[in-house]
This record gives C-alpha cells, sequence and structure tokens, in this order.
C-alpha cells in the first residue's frame, strides 16, 4: 500500500495558474524543499526504512518504497533522515520545470507506512502545516 499526499500549489484553477505565473520557480522549489526538511525531521526512524522511502512525484510512477523487514534496528538518527531529505531533494532537481504544473505529490511506499501513519500522523502533520 502507499500512503501519499498531494499538496496543491493554490484551491482555485485561476489562482493556480496566477499564483505559477507569480512565483518564480526557485521559491516553488524551496517550498518543497521546506516540506521534504520538515517531514524527514517529524518522521520516526528504527532501520530507517520509512523515512528513506518518501519520494516526490508529478504523475505516475513507481514510488520509493523500502521495507524494514530484516534491516538492522536503533539505526543513526541524522543519518537516516539525511538520506531520505537527500532523496527528495534529488527528485525535487529531477523534476524539470515547474511552470504550468498544478501539484506534486509526497509518496511514501514502505511497506508499513500505515502503522507509521496511525502512530505518528507523519502525513496528516505535514498536510496540517502546509497545506494539502
Amino acid at each position: 500500500m502507499v500512503k501519499k499526499t498531494t499538496l496543491k500549489v493554490n484551491k482555485s484553477l485561476d489562482n493556480k495558474l496566477k499564483k505559477i505565473t507569480e512565483i518564480p520557480e526557485e521559491a516553488i522549489r524551496d517550498r518543497l524543499g521546506d516540506i521534504a526538511n520538515y517531514t524527514v525531521n517529524i518522521s520516526p526512524v528504527d532501520t530507517g526504512a520509512y523515512v528513506t522511502s518518501f519520494s516526490y512525484a508529478v504523475g505516475a510512477g513507481r514510488p520509493r518504497g523500502k521495507s524494514s523487514r530484516n534491516k538492522p534496528r536503533n539505526q543513526n538518527i541524522p543519518a537516516m533522515r539525511q538520506e531520505g531529505l537527500s532523496n527528495l531533494l534529488s527528485d525535487i532537481t529531477k523534476l524539470g520545470e515547474l511552470k504550468g504544473m498544478t501539484k506534486i505529490t509526497l509518496r511514501n511506499a514502505a511497506p508499513h507506512v500505515e502503522y507509521v501513519e496511525k502512530k505518528h500522523s507523519v502525513f496528516t502533520r505535514v498536510r496540517n502545516k502546509f497545506g494539502g
């Protein structure tokens, strides 16, 4: 199962188009970076599988998802969060031109995503802070 949330640039189509033309592309990338940073910093770390399974997407495609099965526990928290952040920042770079884009999806396909969400409300907290 894949857990995801879609981050909307704005609520109405007219406002979305206006917002896209008004906001420099770099500001959108900075905002995505802020979301990525917040997301990995509020994510729990045990094996590191969950925090390193986040990805950004603009359409279909295979989401990043790592299993915690048979992985050692009590991993280095800062190192795992840095790896998760690096993955998301790489995704941002690969998005290409953002002009005309109306939504970008933050997703996590770790097999245990439902368990983590139920216990830690990561996606709910991201939506509450950044909208969605």
